[in-house]
């Protein structure tokens, strides 16, 4: 079972279970039991953006956390507890929340994207940060100069990036 594997179970989850860290304690056996590998693991991230707030929640299982991107400056958003699905038989996950102000962005994306061979991940999330800050643009296809730039050198994982941004409110 793969990580793109539970996506399924994941959604279902996230429709049955209200809170992000129940979603993923549930999700735990199914990894644990559905895998041939007894020391199998995923590493997920969960998350609900409710647009009237601009309330973003999210919770993580091994996963690096969400990097939000406001007024000029690139930072990590705090990791709620949790360890990696299949890690444990009895997880403990918390969830964390983040109230977005408009014309912020927020990235989450898979650790393919940061981890390198040889590299620690905060190299990567440093890196990361830096390429936001270097390619900030709104435009269309605006993600493709970061990603060309996270992206070169050998890869040795998938990679998905959402790009969250809050519209700026009109004048």
């Amino acid at each position: 079972l793969t990580t793109a594997q539970l996506h399924r179970p994941a959604k279902a989850m996230l429709v049955t279970v209200a809170p992000l860290p129940g979603a993923l304690a549930r999700l735990n056996p199914v990894l644990r039991h559905a895998t041939r590998d007894s020391h199998g693991t995923a590493a997920m991230v969960l998350a609900r953006y409710v647009p009237p707030e601009r309330r973003l929640v999210w919770a993580q299982a091994g996963h690096p956390p969400p990097l939000l991107l406001r007024d000029g400056q690139v930072h990590s958003l705090d990791r709620p507890g949790g360890m990696l699905l299949g890690a444990s038989s009895t997880p403990e996950y918390e969830e964390a929340e983040c109230r977005l102000r408009p014309g912020d962005r927020v990235l989450l994306y898979t650790d393919g994207l940061v981890e390198r061979p040889g590299e620690g991940l905060d190299r990567g999330l440093k890196r990361l940060a830096e390429a936001v800050l270097a390619h900030p643009g709104d435009e269309p296809g605006s993600l493709g100069p970061l990603l060309v730039g996270m992206l070169e050198g050998e890869r040795r994982d998938d990679v998905c990036v959402v790009d969250i941004r809050v519209p700026v409110e009109p004048d």
